[in-house]
């Protein structure tokens, strides 16, 4: 058997889990505290959580061997700044001068440097003391998945003994609404709406270790990763041909895992409402797994977008649920509005 990846520590942190996060759940840097944006602190502390849950950093290892991975779909630092400079000096016509002055009153100065989406990479890594393989993701609904994707790949090349994974997404600035109107989705205004068109806010983390590590360190171990695929679909073209192309992508999830359709327990479906997507999806599993069950953790959460995918698998590899009380293997399937999916086949071990 070749080398293998264990899951050894889980944190979340949901929009209802927010409060006091500045304070107490977020790195021990001061300096960086101050650089963070809300989505930012919402995965520091889902990332202090795996960390902790993991025991990781109680092993001494070389810094060199650790690696950090994230999805988000941060591009900018809160727009609010700006937008409360314009308004107070624009009657028509800039003044360039007034301009200036109301910048240095409003806006903080490393406004740019907390726009940087890269920037909660460094963050962690100074926290945490990583200085391995590094990357992050910024594609939407399926940049965590493609986070956890390049850490699993990343220990099968044995670039990393271990990796810290996350993805965190928060768009409850009013004029973030806008930016995803063009994409079906909604805002629920009470908080209390959820399914995969209406955007929820948080975070999640995984700790993904080689898995003799882990065992040598008497870790816990929540589950493996045993298999990926990944596929890039066009939604200008027919949708006969997506369908095929993600057929591909799941059917090379499975080879990879060295599994057979009826191995896979259930299947966690993404349900991206843009453009045709869900058809896609929904033929695509009918035609390679037509008999396995089916569910869609956004109708619980809401659509986390760049947290999705970590936050339910972990939702699933802590589900105590009868059904799944024993060791089973799932599949996640994750896309993004550019037609990025990514498929994840997941071994839970028994609770």
């Amino acid at each position: 058997m070749g080398k293998r990846v264990a899951i050894t520590g889980l944190g979340i942190t949901l929009e209802s889990g927010i409060t006091g996060i500045e304070e107490n759940k977020t790195f021990k840097n001061r300096k960086i505290k101050k650089l963070l944006s809300r989505g930012e602190k919402i995965f520091c502390s889902s990332a202090n959580h795996a960390v902790l849950d993991s025991g990781i950093l109680e092993i001494d290892t070389a810094k060199e061997k650790r690696g950090i991975f994230l999805g988000t779909t941060k591009e900018s630092s809160s727009r609010n700044e700006l937008l409360n400079v314009l308004k107070s000096i624009y009657d028509g016509e800039i003044r360039h001068k007034e301009f200036s002055e109301a910048v240095v009153e409003n806006m903080s100065p490393l406004f740019v440097v907390k726009s940087l989406p890269n920037a909660c990479l460094h963050y962690a890594a100074e926290e945490f003391g990583i200085r391995g393989t590094n990357s992050l993701f910024i594609t939407n609904g399926v940049a965590s998945s493609q986070a956890l994707a390049a850490a699993y790949h990343t220990i099968l090349r044995r670039d990393c003994t271990w990796c810290l994974v996350g993805g965190f997404d928060s768009h409850m600035e009013e004029n973030e609404f806008y930016n995803y109107e063009q994409y079906g989705f909604r805002v629920s205004d009470m908080g209390d709406e959820k399914s995969s068109e209406v955007l929820g806010e948080g975070a999640g983390s995984m700790i993904v270790e080689d898995y003799e590590h882990a065992v040598l360190r008497n870790a816990k171990i929540y589950g493996e990763i045993i298999g990926h695929g990944e596929v890039l679909l066009d939604f200008e073209n027919k949708e006969a041909d997506n369908i095929r192309i993600l057929k591909q992508g799941i059917l090379k999830s499975l080879a990879m895992a060295h599994k057979d359709a009826k191995d896979i327990a259930f299947i966690n479906t993404d349900g991206m409402s843009y453009k045709n997507y869900n058809e896609i999806e929904e033929k695509a599993i009918r035609d390679i797994l037509p008999d396995i069950p089916q569910i869609n953790l956004k109708e619980q959460l809401g659509n986390l977008m760049g947290a999705a995918c970590i936050v339910e698998i972990t939702s699933d590899l802590n589900d105590s649920g009868s059904n799944h009380n024993k060791s089973q293997d799932f599949m996640k399937i994750s896309a993004g509005f550019g037609g990025q999916v990514s498929i994840m086949i997941i071994r839970r071990n028994e609770l």
